[in-house]
């Protein structure tokens, strides 16, 4: 099953870069950014890993992957967010070493505060939906958080930990924004930005992606790298929103025209990309910069996992779960799947594109990966 929605011609492609360049960030916030990892030499850059056997076989010029797998040494790309938005905090005095720091998450997002927490002398407490995998649920808890496991989806994670934190003091740590709560996911949405300028320190001089696969969510990660991408490159790379066909909340709220609710519970994989609520923040941010939004069945991401893990000619193999497989299964279904045709057809992928597909995460749950690339 491929769901598919294009965005209407739009003001991106007639957009000039420059400082009026649509998004939710200013150069400024862009140079702080820069300074922070300048800064800290040790919060290295993750790679941009060319598979040109990949692209020769699905027709392409060039697939070049944003590796994820361990960033930080951990296996997930939500550390680098955590890291930037929780030592902001921590020079702002907002919180301070002792303090309790509060999440939601469907695992990635989760680890990383609780690895931070630990890092900068706070503590973490993590609430997880129920369908969470255990070794998810045990990663987290490995980095010295307590774990709390709640009836029903990831968004009602979200609600709990909230009413939680309200009653007791402490801070919650989200990607997802709602009213009255936008500081830290803006700011975690700005350290996502910084995965766009390690692209671009990998890249020669003047190049660019055409396109750009994206894993959805609730949309942190889409409006920081279309936001990014709108002020860096003209014309910008075309941006590709990747949700499971089951919790495609961003493709719902993208045709409804204002944030929609999909509601659960999400039959995927795809853990990390199962949100049925979209964070109104960022898809306000990111509706102007995105191309298009597809939904794919969990069998493309299973495909992108396997292909990943044993490439063919001299590919580098690369250890992606399911959520880290989306992107890659979003742009194999592009290529593939008849009811795909319109999106290839309006991307023009053909033998000269070069595509970007950012891998979010490595091997979160070991018994469903080697379900997957074993069989």
């Amino acid at each position: 099953m491929t769901s598919l929605h294009l965005a209407p011609p739009r003001q991106l492609r007639n957009t000039k870069a420059g400082p009026h360049v649509p998004g939710l960030f200013s150069g400024d916030e862009y140079a702080a950014v820069a300074r922070f990892f300048d800064e800290r030499p040790a919060l290295a850059a993750t790679p941009l890993v060319a598979l040109p056997s990949l692209a020769r076989t699905l027709g392409l010029r060039n697939i070049l992957v944003k590796d994820e797998t361990e960033r930080f040494g951990l296996n997930a790309f939500k550390l680098l967010r955590a890291r930037f938005a929780i030592e902001q905090l921590l020079a702002e005095h907002v919180i301070r070493p002792g303090d309790t720091l509060v999440c939601a998450s469907e695992g990635n997002h989760g680890r990383a505060v609780a690895h931070t927490a630990r890092a900068v002398g706070c503590l973490a407490r993590v609430y997880l939906s129920e369908s969470v995998a255990a070794p998810r649920a045990e990663a987290i808890g490995a980095e010295g958080a307590t774990v709390v496991r709640v009836p029903g989806t990831y968004d009602d994670a979200v609600r709990l930990a909230a009413l939680d934190a309200d009653a007791n003091g402490w801070t919650v740590i989200s990607d997802t924004s709602w009213e009255g709560y936008e500081r830290i996911p803006r700011l975690i949405m700005l350290g996502y930005s910084r995965m766009v300028d390690e692209m671009v320190g990998a890249m020669p001089d003047g190049w660019r992606p055409d396109s750009i696969f994206v894993p959805g969510g609730v949309g942190g990660l889409l409006a920081g790298v279309a936001s990014r991408s709108a002020r860096l490159w003209n014309p910008p790379p075309q941006i590709v929103a990747v949700e499971p066909a089951s919790a495609a909340c961003l493709q719902v709220s993208a045709r409804e025209g204002r944030p929609t609710i999909v509601p659960g519970p999400f039959d995927t994989v795809m853990g990390g990309l199962r949100c049925g609520e979209v964070s109104p923040l960022a898809f306000d941010a990111a509706a102007p910069l995105v191309d298009a939004y597809i939904g794919i069945d969990d069998s493309w991401a299973m495909d992108a996992m396997r292909r990943l893990a044993r490439p063919s000619g001299d590919d580098r193999a690369i250890r992606a779960g399911a959520s880290g497989g989306a992107a890659l299964g979003g742009l194999l279904a592009t290529l593939s799947d008849p009811a795909a045709a319109p999106l290839k057809a309006a991307l023009a992928l053909d033998e000269s594109s070069s595509v970007v597909v950012i891998v979010t995460e490595g091997v979160t749950d070991p018994p469903l990966w080697h379900r997957v690339v074993d069989a």
